[in-house]
């Protein structure tokens, strides 16, 4: 298979078929990644073995090469022991009761804003508008950035997400992150609030503190795994939607309904629809197939979720179907996404809102709406008329 994931867009069907084909093929497959080569696993029993097998695919090693050198080091770049030391330091702040408020109220509000910004218009593009805005802003309050600032710290977070394709421009708004968060912390250190920054800066596991720069990392990463598939999960979600319009008004008229398409639309277009992953140091066999040392091994979680030995009739999105327990897309295993139940809310809330102020809402244009990327993968724009 010629296809480099590193470097396809895949559009649409494009990806899925070409998924289909190498599933059709073994549930591990030969492929390219950066110009290497490479392993994608595809076969849903295949996959949900794989991502608890850390000795033949540790999970860190893709990521020290991918975001590590400009995100820094976090419980995602960790090991064992370590990984588990960090991710309890860091989770707690995200229980906090300033997230539980976020939740309660603050995410309605944030949709809310952002839809009266729209007031006396009858169409714009929706991801400019709206899903590439929400959960930046989410992350912003919850950090207790001021309102007037969020606009220019939003840049500076998708700038910072440039990286590897612009190395450059990705370090120049890593430094204007920490050089504006730098002195809040010295402030929460000394006056702590409800907030996720005094949360991290008061976390406490066995003793062990974060530092500064521990801080900054993981605030960063909030940007790196959270924003940014939050916020291609949401435009997969209206392109599901409205490219049939039945579905739109189904919902408005079924709200019982809402929350198993959000679990369909995580199975049939996640928004990490490959995840790559680096193989052990020294040759593995796996599913019979023998991966040399040190090569990439993508985690196709894309393909999984639509596997027929799962799922009936997978192609078809299905607003009735329940697969949420199937669901590969938060990565099953020691490495379950910690931000999934909040990322799940704020789908919801966003759904809500956009079914309550958008009710006649309709795609302009279908075929420019398709959620794009082999690895990564969203819409980069939803024109759309109300």
């Amino acid at each position: 298979m010629s296809i480099d994931f590193a470097a396809e867009l895949l559009p649409g069907a494009q990806l899925h078929g070409t998924l289909a084909a190498m599933r059709a093929l073994h549930p591990v497959a030969p492929a390219r990644f950066g110009g290497r080569e490479a392993f994608v696993i595809t076969g849903h029993a295949a996959l949900a073995e794989a991502f608890k097998d850390n000795d033949r695919f540790p999970p860190a090693d893709a990521y020290r090469i991918t975001i590590e050198p400009v995100q820094g080091v976090t419980f995602q770049t960790m090991e064992d022991e370590q990984h588990r030391l960090y991710r309890r330091l860091a989770t707690p702040a995200f229980r906090s009761s300033a997230v539980e408020a976020m939740e309660q109220e603050g995410l309605a509000r944030i949709a809310h804003e952002l839809i009266d910004r729209l007031q006396g218009l009858r169409s714009a593009d929706l991801a400019e508008a709206f899903t590439h805005r929400v959960a930046f802003l989410v992350i912003s309050r919850m950090l207790g950035i001021p309102p007037w600032r969020e606009d220019v710290f939003r840049d500076w977070a998708v700038g910072f997400l440039e990286f590897p394709r612009d190395p450059e421009h990705s370090r120049r708004c890593a430094a204007l992150i920490n050089e504006y968060l730098a002195p809040i912390i010295a402030e929460r250190r000394r006056e702590p609030r409800d907030d996720v920054i005094s949360g991290l800066v008061l976390a406490d596991a066995d003793g062990h503190q974060l530092d500064d720069e521990e801080i900054l990392a993981h605030i960063r990463l909030l940007f790196s795994a959270g924003a940014s598939t939050t916020t291609d999960a949401l435009g997969n979600l209206l392109w599901a939607l409205l490219r049939e319009p039945s579905l739109w008004e189904q919902l408005r008229a079924e709200p019982g309904l809402r929350a198993n398409a959000i679990e369909e639309l995580l199975r049939w277009e996640t928004p990490v629809a490959v995840l790559p992953r680096i193989s052990a140091p020294h040759a593995v066999e796996f599913c019979g197939v023998q991966i040399p040392p040190s090569t990439f091994t993508l985690f196709a979680m894309a393909a999984a979720n639509r596997d027929p030995a799962v799922f009936e009739d997978g192609d078809r999105f299905d607003i009735h179907r329940d697969s949420s327990r199937k669901l590969l897309s938060f990565g099953p295993g020691p490495r379950l996404c910690p931000g999934m139940h909040l990322a799940r809310r704020q789908l919801s809330v966003a759904l809500d809102v956009l079914l309550d102020r958008l009710p006649g809402l309709r795609l302009a244009d279908a075929t420019g709406a398709e959620p794009r990327g082999a690895l990564l993968r969203g819409p980069a724009r939803l024109e759309a008329s109300w």
